[in-house]
């Protein structure tokens, strides 16, 4: 379990840097060791719960936080996350994991794409302006992508934040760091309101989920707080490269059972 721990805080070293909780990693380590997937899964929710309040304070301090667009946001990804968690146990192991393993592509796909003006030139846009940079979010066009989004992040047991992070991007027109510190906020109520409804019809390891969460806690704080010395494009180079080995690592675990 120690040697468990320390690899999450590396993960979480590293990730908390992006605004992201390590989701996608976190499942397939534990499922390497061995946990059977709904208690991976409900393990990997709890820690992105702890994670991802760890990262909001510390991008809260830094005021790297959209608050606005956040908390309108949230509520749709809290709610896909939690009907997610909800019925994941009712939906086949062999399903969720391909589920899993084609998720991390798309996150890897859009993550390394370079960053272009919104693709988006209709709807109903608001006009932000934070942490000195302007943008327009079309707010009525992002709120059901990121209800879908955290919908099948809940299933699967992640937060989503590889797929939101680039549609905050790529279609809001937000500027990079800010799109990271604001997905802190969607990693910490996505992933606890997937954790409930994943509780509510699984049963959970305490034990195992706080011991695991403290050793990311740790990660998460060391890294979140270091997010703004660390080159972006350095970590995105070596984030896409891990997405992509992940995905093609659950994909032929689950062919060869």
């Amino acid at each position: 379990m120690i040697l468990l721990g320390f690899i999450l805080f590396g993960v979480t070293l590293v990730l908390s840097m992006l605004g992201k909780g390590g989701g996608e990693f976190f499942v397939p380590i534990f499922l390497a060791a061995g946990i059977p997937y709904q208690q991976a899964a409900s393990a990997s929710l709890f820690i992105l719960m702890v994670s991802g309040l760890i990262m909001m304070l510390v991008f809260h301090k830094k005021t790297l936080i959209d608050w606005n667009v956040g908390l309108i946001l949230i509520l749709s990804v809290a709610f896909g996350s939690f009907f997610g968690g909800f019925i994941s146990a009712s939906i086949n192991e062999i399903v969720l994991k391909i589920t899993f393993s084609v998720l991390l592509i798309i996150s890897a796909f859009f993550i390394a794409k370079p960053k272009k003006r919104s693709i988006v030139n209709f709807g109903i846009k608001i006009k932000r302006k934070c942490c000195g940079e302007s943008y327009e979010i079309p707010i009525l066009i992002i709120i059901p992508i990121v209800f879908v989004i955290g919908f099948i992040a809940g299933m699967v047991g992640i937060s989503g934040g590889g797929l939101i992070v680039p549609l905050l991007i790529i279609i809001g027109n937000m500027p990079m760091r800010i799109s990271f510190a604001t997905n802190s906020l969607m990693v910490l109520f996505s992933a606890t309101t997937g954790f409930i409804g994943r509780g509510i019809s699984t049963d959970i390891n305490w034990k195992f989920n706080i011991v695991m969460a403290l050793f990311a806690a740790v990660g998460s704080l060391i890294g979140s707080h270091f997010s703004t010395k660390v080159k972006i494009e350095n970590l995105k180079k070596i984030f896409v490269f891990v997405l992509v080995f992940a995905s093609l690592w659950m994909f032929v675990k689950t062919l060869v059972g």
